[in-house]
C-alpha cells in the first residue's frame, strides 16, 4: 500500500521538481500540500502547487491548503533571484490557467493536524520550506503532530557551508525560531541538509537532452521554469545546472536508505548576529543521555537517487 504523506512547501523550482517526483511515485499517496512563505510569498507558492497539479493532471488531487506568510518572528526573507518573482522561474502564467475548480483552504495547520490525526503513525510530512507551519501546528495541538510518523525536512549545514551567508541554509535561515522548535521538540525527524543535497547536481544540458529524447508537455515546461534557477548558478557558482534539494527529501521518503544518517543533538541559532540559522550538531553519544530522535543524513546514494529521478521525471 502506498505510503500517506503531507508535503509542505515553499514552491519554488527545485519544490516543483520533488512535486513531480511524489506526484509520479508509487510508493507514496499524497494526501495533502501546504504551502508555507519562503522562496517567495505564501500565495505565489499556492498557485505553484495548483499549476504543477495542473501540469501533471493529477487524477486524485490531494487537499490543497494556504499556510503563514510570514516567519514566526521574522519579517519574511525570499529568494526570487534564484526562483523568479513568482518562484516558477517568471513563466507560471504561460503554463497553466488556475481555473475556478482549484479551490484552496486557508488553514494549513488545521490541515497538517488533520492529516496527523487520520493516518498516525503511517503518515510521513515531507517539509521542504520552512518550518513555521509545522511548528505552528505543534504550538496548537502538540499531541496530535506526536501522532505522525515522520518527518523528514530538507534544511541545515553542518559540515558544509551555507547557501544564506557562510553557515546557513535557506530554509531554516527563513525562520531559524521554528527550526529550533521542531529540532528540540523530540518528534521523529529526519534532516537532509546541504551536506547531501549539494551532491545533486543537474546540468542543464542533461535536462535539455533527456527532455528531447522524450518530449511531452511536462519535459518542455521542466526546461523552461529550470532556466532561471539554473543560469543563478551559472552565476554564482559556475555551473549551468541547479541542486536538487528538495527531491531528495521525497526520495528518502520513499526509501529511507538512498541516505546514511547519524543521530544527533540539534540546535538552530536564533540570536547570532552572523550565524542566523545556523545549524550545531552533537553527535556524540553520552552515558545515561536518552537517544535523539533527530536524524542527520551525511551520506547519499548519488547514482541510485539520479537512477530513481531521472526514470520518474521523464516517463
Amino acid at each position: 500500500m502506498p505510503r500517506p504523506v503531507l508535503i509542505d512547501t515553499d514552491a519554488g523550482v527545485d519544490d516543483a521538481l520533488a512535486l513531480m517526483l511524489a506526484f509520479r511515485s508509487p510508493e507514496l499517496s499524497v494526501k495533502a500540500v501546504t504551502t508555507v512563505a519562503g522562496n517567495v510569498g505564501v500565495r505565489h507558492c499556492t498557485r505553484n502547487v495548483l499549476a504543477i497539479l495542473n501540469l501533471l493532471q493529477v487524477p486524485e488531487r490531494p487537499e490543497v491548503a494556504e499556510g503563514s506568510y510570514k516567519p514566526m518572528r521574522r519579517r519574511l526573507f525570499s529568494a526570487p533571484e534564484v526562483h523568479g518573482k513568482d518562484g516558477l522561474g517568471d513563466v507560471r502564467a504561460s503554463l497553466t490557467k488556475v481555473a475556478g475548480r482549484d479551490l484552496f483552504h486557508h488553514d494549513a495547520v488545521d490541515t497538517i493536524i488533520r492529516a496527523s490525526q487520520k493516518y498516525g503513525k503511517k503518515l510521513t510530512i515531507i517539509a521542504i520550506g520552512p518550518l513555521t507551519n509545522l511548528a505552528l501546528a505543534l504550538a496548537e495541538n502538540p499531541r496530535a503532530m506526536r501522532e505522525a510518523g515522520r518527518i523528514v525536512s530538507m534544511g541545515g549545514a553542518f559540515r558544509v557551508p551555507g547557501n544564506t551567508g557562510p553557515v546557513a541554509e535557506f530554509n531554516y535561515f527563513v525562520d531559524p525560531e521554528a527550526a529550533h522548535t521542531l529540532l528540540n521538540s523530540g518528534l521523529p525527524i529526519t534532516i537532509i541538509p546541504l551536506d547531501v543535497t549539494e551532491q545533486l547536481a543537474v546540468l542543464r544540458r542533461e535536462l535539455e537532452y533527456r527532455a528531447h529524447a522524450r518530449p511531452s508537455l511536462v519535459a518542455k515546461t521542466v526546461l523552461r521554469f529550470t532556466r532561471r534557477y539554473m543560469l543563478y548558478h551559472l552565476k554564482t557558482e559556475g555551473f549551468n545546472g541547479g541542486y536538487l534539494h528538495d527531491p531528495l527529501a521525497v526520495a528518502v521518503a520513499i526509501d529511507p536508505s538512498f541516505v546514511e544518517t547519524r543521530r544527533a543533538h540539534v540546535d538552530v541559532e536564533c540570536s547570532g548576529t552572523f550565524t542566523r540559522g545556523m545549524t550545531v550538531a552533537d553527535f556524540r553519544r553520552r552515558p545515561g543521555r536518552k537517544e535523539n530522535s533527530v536524524k542527520v543524513a551525511l551520506k547519499v546514494d548519488r547514482e541510485r537517487f539520479f537512477r530513481l529521478f531521472h526514470g520518474r521525471l521523464w516517463r
